[in-house]
């Protein structure tokens, strides 16, 4: 299955009927999964604190999203989905975010990668939203888990 991990909690065979309306959503869709940033995002990024860190990155993205200034390829909404995490220690190490078409039963629009928290040192909000969109130039489908 895609870019998730099963659902613990999910009955048997839940992952599976998830993942294939998920697919069969992202194949009646645009193949244009081209996401921007609003010409307004500068502006609005200047409200922020001067740096942005890991306890304020995930709310930052949220509300740029309700905002409006991430543009989508259609109606929906981008929001924390995963998180990386160190191999030996289970530290999460970055956060990856994912694109909810308004329309879609299951669809997940996953980030390819997460931002990094060792990125975040020196960048801005307008600049840790810029990377967020970063992630997105190569999107891959995913399922919602309940």
């Amino acid at each position: 299955m895609g870019g998730r991990d099963r659902d613990p909690k999910a009955p048997p065979g839940e992952n599976r009927r998830r993942w294939e309306i998920a697919e069969r959503e992202f194949e009646e869709r645009i193949r244009n999964w081209t996401f921007i940033l609003s010409p307004d995002a500068e502006a609005w990024a200047e409200a922020w604190a001067p740096t942005i860190d890991k306890t304020n990155l995930v709310t930052l993205v949220e509300q740029a999203g309700t905002a409006g200034l991430f543009l989508t390829p259609e109606p929906g909404t981008v929001r924390n989905e995963y998180s990386y995490r160190d191999p030996d220690t289970e530290a999460t190490t970055g956060e990856g975010f994912g694109f909810w078409p308004a329309s879609a039963e299951c669809l997940v629009i996953d980030a390819a990668e997460a931002v990094t928290f060792a990125e975040l040192p020196g960048l801005d909000a307008l600049g840790v939203l810029r990377r967020v969109v970063d992630t997105f130039q190569a999107p891959r489908s995913s399922y919602k888990q309940k």
